[in-house]
């Protein structure tokens, strides 16, 4: 039984499941996932802000001009920034996580009864069912017109059973190559430096974009939880190097968070997941369209912002099922 796990521009395809069907479709949306929280302003993490403006049809003159709003980026867009702009979704030319793990539970592995996190301790698999599992980790990258497979070796049957709860554990860094523009003329591109651009195409490059926190640099937020989102609500942990969930600052002292690798992120699906001895494969859609590319202004001390840099964005999942 071949191609277990495959991804196709992007989808990922479970094939070795023998005689079973899943009917759900249902949106897994990490709409907090991304270093947008890192900037000096962050949104908060269901705000998800507006889908960027298309240059081809819409004329930005500026990054900030206070006397054309209508015309800069800042004045098209919302959420941070100078008079409230200055921050947008778009879609990535490339993005990408490593993935170590995916799966369902029937139980919230952080936070299994509901009421109590699992902070300082390791999340309770229990209750989970594996369909792909390598702690080495796997990059999986992918886009418009991009596709990846995750080896076939690393994949599994997930039990038969009623899940609530779609779970992934990836790394807290993520891989985003992107641009926009053009802006008064100029088109930004990322480069290999976390918060930067460049105008010139040629450095146009790959970035590690890295989650600190779920509420900034400057404060250690580890744990969301019960964000709603198409098909149910989400919650995302920090983990450390052995999977042990960060503790969180509770004390708004602007304490940051210290060696977070891992991002679980949980979905509590509006509709159980369910898998039968009748399930012949489980299709997994990985989404960026106008979400998995944050365009920021970039803050110039001092002065307006004149440029905008490119950092990763949330990324959706559907499950469907033959």
């Amino acid at each position: 039984m071949k191609n277990f796990l495959k991804t196709f521009n992007p989808t990922f395809n479970y094939y070795k499941m023998k005689n079973k069907t899943l009917f759900n479709s249902l949106l897994f949306t990490f709409a907090f996932i991304g270093s947008l929280f890192a900037i000096e302003k962050p949104l908060k993490a269901g705000d998800a802000g507006p889908v960027c403006p298309d240059p081809s049809t819409t004329t930005i003159n500026s990054v900030f001009d206070p006397s054309d709003p209508s015309g800069s980026f800042t004045g098209l867009t919302g959420g941070y920034g100078e008079d409230g702009g200055g921050f947008c979704r778009g879609t990535p030319t490339e993005y990408g996580v490593t993935v170590f793990k995916m799966g369902f539970c029937k139980k919230n592995p952080g936070n299994p009864t509901g009421s109590a996190i699992l902070e300082g301790s390791k999340p309770d698999y229990s209750s989970c069912t594996w369909a792909f599992e390598n702690a080495a980790g796997e990059e999986a990258d992918f886009g418009a017109g991009g596709a990846v497979d995750l080896s076939e070796v690393a994949s599994s049957e997930p039990a038969a059973g009623v899940y609530p709860h779609a779970v992934m554990l990836i790394s807290k860094d993520f891989r985003i190559k992107g641009k926009y523009g053009p802006i008064g003329g100029q088109t930004f591109y990322t480069t290999e430096t976390f918060e930067e651009s460049t105008t010139d195409v040629t450095q146009w490059k790959t970035v590690t974009a890295p989650l600190t926190s779920f509420v900034g640099p400057e404060f250690c937020k580890a744990t969301t939880e019960g964000e709603a989102v198409v098909g149910g609500t989400i919650s995302a942990y920090l983990l450390d190097k052995t999977e042990t969930m960060l503790v969180s600052d509770t004390t708004e002292t602007g304490t940051p968070c210290t060696g977070q690798v891992y991002l679980l992120g949980v979905m509590n699906m509006a509709s159980d997941l369910i898998i039968s001895d009748t399930t012949r494969g489980l299709k997994m859609t990985f989404l960026v369209t106008n979400n998995g590319m944050s365009v920021i202004t970039k803050n110039n001390p001092g002065s307006f912002p004149t440029e905008v840099i490119m950092d990763s964005g949330p990324f959706s999942v559907t499950f469907d099922t033959f």
